[in-house]
Order: C-alpha cells, then sequence, then structure tokens
C-alpha cells in the first residue's frame, strides 16, 4: 500500500510531462533575427583564404550550391531574396523577412549539399549563411556531421 501512494504522484507528474510536451516540437528558426547592417558586418570579417577552396570536392560543391540557390531552377524564396535584398540591404530590415532567406539558403537540400564537403561547409556555408544569418543551430551535430568549432 505504501508503495501505491509513492508511486501515484510519480505516475501523475510524469503523465501531467507528457501531457504539457505533447504539442511541444523541436521547430527549428531563425533564434536570433539579424538586419542586413549586422549580416554585412558579419561577413565582411569571415575569411576567404583558406587552401582546400580549390579542391575539386569544394569546387564542385560551391557550383551546386550556386545552381540550387542562384539559377533559375533555384527555389521561389530566392528570388524573392534576391529582391528584397536590392531594396534593404543596407537597413536595419531583418534579412529573413517573409522567410526568404531561410527557405533560400537554409532548406534542406541547401544544408544536404552543404554537408556533403567539409571545407566548403566549415570556411563558406556555415559562416556566411548559418552564423551571420542567425541560423546558428544548424551549424552544429545533430544538423551536420561536423565540428565548426575545429
Amino acid at each position: 500500500m505504501n508503495k501505491l501512494l509513492f508511486l501515484i504522484p510519480i505516475f501523475v507528474l510524469i503523465g501531467t510531462t507528457v501531457f504539457l510536451m505533447k504539442d511541444k516540437t523541436a521547430e527549428l528558426e531563425n533564434l536570433v533575427p539579424v538586419a542586413f547592417k549586422q549580416y554585412l558586418n558579419c561577413t565582411e570579417n569571415v575569411p576567404t583564404n583558406y587552401t582546400c577552396s580549390s579542391s575539386q570536392e569544394f569546387i564542385d560543391t560551391y557550383n551546386l550550391f550556386m545552381t540550387q540557390t542562384y539559377s533559375p531552377e533555384a527555389p521561389y524564396a530566392c528570388a524573392q531574396f534576391i529582391i528584397y535584398k536590392k531594396l534593404y540591404s543596407l537597413t536595419n530590415e531583418e534579412i529573413n523577412a517573409n522567410q526568404y532567406f531561410e527557405q533560400c539558403y537554409i532548406n534542406e537540400n541547401v544544408r544536404a549539399i552543404a554537408n556533403t564537403n567539409e571545407c566548403f561547409f566549415k570556411n563558406f556555408y556555415a559562416p556566411y549563411y548559418l552564423l551571420c544569418g542567425g541560423f546558428d543551430i544548424y551549424a552544429y551535430p545533430p544538423y551536420t556531421p561536423y565540428s565548426i568549432g575545429n
């Protein structure tokens, strides 16, 4: 009987926790809103002198990335972001207004491309699009096999 009285509050606590957490999802989002001026200042400080960029794997990944984000086959959000960027690039407007930045550069396909080459991911994609863009969470496992700290 004493064990039953001890277990009831534990089951109630577990049930309450499950009930409260059932609608919570680990939905990723732009956790730190970034303005165009902040983004430009950040990207100006990204080092560009990395030797691995001359490898064929890097070049292939870069070309595939550019096709996915800047070609006529690119998602609609990419074209919209380019227009939006032209209008607001020197302002304090958020770069991810209407989620154009996210839907263009942080989508599953683009992240899969970036994750195919460590040099591309660590030296180009993560600094320019994830860290400067305010999507830091995607720059670390489990969303990438690479550790950008190394």
